[in-house]
């Protein structure tokens, strides 16, 4: 299996992104439709692993100020200095190597074999939130119609890609509860996240339904009931979350040890985040990061004109040896796990008027079993007595630290935490956090429906 899963790394960056031009931003016409379910299934998955923990969550990780960028196109990113060029890439992964394969997989799975269409559908909903995300109003229900001619589909409003997204995963869950009997065709090694275990899936697709629900609370009213019974349903311990799952080995390693080990001057963490973790002498510290060659943690000050390049790198957590700040382990990705979802419930319940005191310390508690490998317990920082939303907020940061963009989401939807700009002194071209990535250039260059939007302006659900 792990031979398989090194080889599927090469697979799904040549066989199944294919090529593109201008006219085919959405979909990749040398994609094998004919492949089989299993090797589709798989390439899926390790795009999606790419989309999720690659270049927009390290991105997104410095705006948050979760880490600080000390070089080369950090520095630009820590600086606001943000352009279209800087998303073509990330977008293409999105769109023609990930949500067009996962349309494949959908549409050739069917009706006849409903397990591999529901991880299908939960895969393309997971990708789709993160394009409109950070973007906006973007392309979907006339992504993936090249062969109809089709060529500069329509941006559907957020609004409506939220909707489309809980269909998605509403179907995904109807899927999942179909016998196997009804299965043509049943994924299981294939299936490198979970197995083919569909309960796990379908309590992933639950608690993902909450998410992006959550997500949506300020502009769609009464949601909160149901939000929480989908995390009812959904994943109810650590032994459940949904990872990117990852091997020592070769092109395995995940992303973020990776880059560490190739770009390890290029960003650092933020001294924000690590201020935070030392006051409160926080067990999660020594999992998350290294210590710099003075032998103590220390975050980037970006106040400051010149970023330290004596700060911490990353630990144990992202498969990096916290001595020797290199790739050692096989580390997983969190993707949707039970500790956000118990953020998530302590957020909704505290907005309801009551007491979310022990569900914070339920998810913090979690969050550093999970971190630490159940090395460490958590009682230490889940004390609290009686928590407040910015209690909430704050403990949610933390926990999400370097996970995908849900740290950054949090922010523009709470403005939690209260974040420092650069000085204007470094030539910052902005005075504000963004607020939304600019289109990338390939995208407004072919497709005359999608426009530039200034930064400062909020997506849909921001605030």
């Amino acid at each position: 299996m792990k031979a398989n899963f090194k080889f599927l790394y090469i697979l799904c960056l040549t066989v199944f992104v294919g090529c593109k031009t201008g006219d085919d931003l959405y979909l990749s016409p040398n994609d094998p439709a004919e492949a089989n379910l299993a090797t589709m299934l798989t390439a899926l998955e390790v795009n999606t692993f790419a989309n999720v923990e690659g270049e927009l969550s390290r991105i997104s990780s410095i705006l948050v100020q979760h880490s600080a960028g000390i070089d080369a196109q950090y520095n630009d990113i820590q600086n606001y200095r943000i352009t279209e060029g800087d998303f073509d890439n990330s977008w293409e992964g999105l769109y023609t190597g990930t949500m067009y394969n996962a349309k494949l997989l959908i549409d050739k799975a069917g009706a006849e074999s409903p397990h591999y269409a529901g991880i299908g559908k939960v895969l393309m909903a997971i990708n789709l939130a993160i394009a409109t995300d950070l973007w906006g109003d973007v392309p979907y229900s006339e992504a993936f119609r090249f062969d109809e001619g089709v060529r500069a589909p329509k941006l559907d409003t957020q609004a409506d890609i939220y909707k489309s997204i809980d269909n998605l995963l509403g179907e995904a869950i109807a899927d999942f509860q179909a016998s196997e009997d009804d299965n043509l065709f049943l994924p299981t090694g294939d299936d490198v996240m979970l197995g083919g275990d569909v309960k796990r899936w379908e309590k992933a697709a639950y608690t993902l339904r909450a998410r992006y629900l959550h997500r949506t609370s300020s502009k769609v009213s009464g949601t909160e009931t149901k939000v929480l019974e989908y995390l009812s349903k959904g994943i109810s311990s650590n032994a459940d979350n949904l990872e990117a799952v990852h091997s020592a080995e070769g092109g395995a390693l995940n992303q973020w040890g990776a880059f560490s080990k190739s770009r390890g001057g290029y960003l650092g963490a933020n001294k924000l985040f690590v201020d935070r973790m030392l006051s409160k002498s926080d067990p999660r510290l020594s999992y998350l990061l290294s210590k710099t060659k003075e032998g103590v943690y220390a975050g980037g000050d970006i106040t400051e004109l010149d970023i330290s390049s004596s700060i911490s790198g990353l630990g144990i957590f992202f498969g990096v040896d916290p001595i020797a700040a290199k790739p050692l382990l096989a580390a997983n990705y969190p993707i949707i796990t039970y500790y956000e979802a118990k953020f998530i419930e302590a957020e909704v319940k505290k907005k309801q008027g009551a007491d979310a005191t022990t569900i914070l310390n339920d998810a913090i508690k979690a969050n550093v079993q999970y971190v630490s490998a159940g090395a460490q317990n958590g009682t230490s920082v889940a004390n609290y007595s009686a928590a407040t939303l910015q209690d909430i907020m704050m403990e949610k940061w933390v926990a999400m630290y370097n996970q995908s963009i849900e740290a950054y989401n949090d922010y523009r939807r709470t403005g939690i935490p209260a974040l420092v700009s650069r000085p204007e002194a470094v030539g910052a071209e902005l005075s504000y956090t963004p607020k939304r990535f600019p289109f990338p250039k390939t995208t407004t260059l072919y497709n005359p429906n999608a426009k530039l939007i200034p930064m400062d302006v909020p997506v849909w659900w921001g605030k």
